[in-house]
């Protein structure tokens, strides 16, 4: 039986419409999780810019088929160095990863006080536009529609 005072709590609550489950403010909010992702990001993208190979695609290498990310490491370090072009050939979605690269590393290094407040606002995003879900959904159509139209120029495009 539920008592007075927590149906009393229970209806102070504010009454908020969730239309998507987060999925990224989840993953700012864990630090280990975090450091792991930041420091193998910048070990791949450091790898790549002075010259020397990074981690290849399992998949590309096992299967034959790039995955939905392969280029991306190289198309986030065109955009880095300001080749809008480049990146873009590479592959379209290297901002997105630039940017949610951006926020995990801030996430994991930043005062606690200050992580809640963008995983909070990452969180409030995710609810109201489901914009996580919506760009995984869009990198799976990208990197199809490259396998479908693109295949032999996409796989060169990888391998260089």
């Amino acid at each position: 039986m539920t008592s007075p005072a927590a149906i009393r709590v229970e209806c102070r609550r504010p009454m908020t419409r969730t239309l998507f489950t987060p999925m990224f403010s989840t993953l700012l909010r864990d630090r280990r999780f975090g450091f792991f992702v930041s420091a193998a990001a910048l070990i791949q993208l450091f790898l790549v810019f002075f010259g020397a190979p990074g981690w290849p695609c399992p998949i590309l290498h096992a299967l034959g088929v790039p995955c939905p990310g392969c280029g991306m490491t190289r198309a986030t370090l065109f955009l880095v160095n300001g080749n809008w072009q480049q990146a873009f050939t590479m592959h379209a979605f290297a901002p997105v990863l630039l940017i949610a690269l951006t926020a995990i590393t801030f996430c994991t290094l930043a005062p606690r006080r200050s992580a809640e407040w963008l995983a909070q606002r990452s969180e409030w995003l995710e609810r109201q536009t489901g914009i996580a879900f919506l760009l995984l959904i869009g990198l799976m159509i990208y990197w199809l529609a490259r396998l479908a139209i693109l295949q032999t120029a996409f796989v060169r495009l990888v391998q260089q």
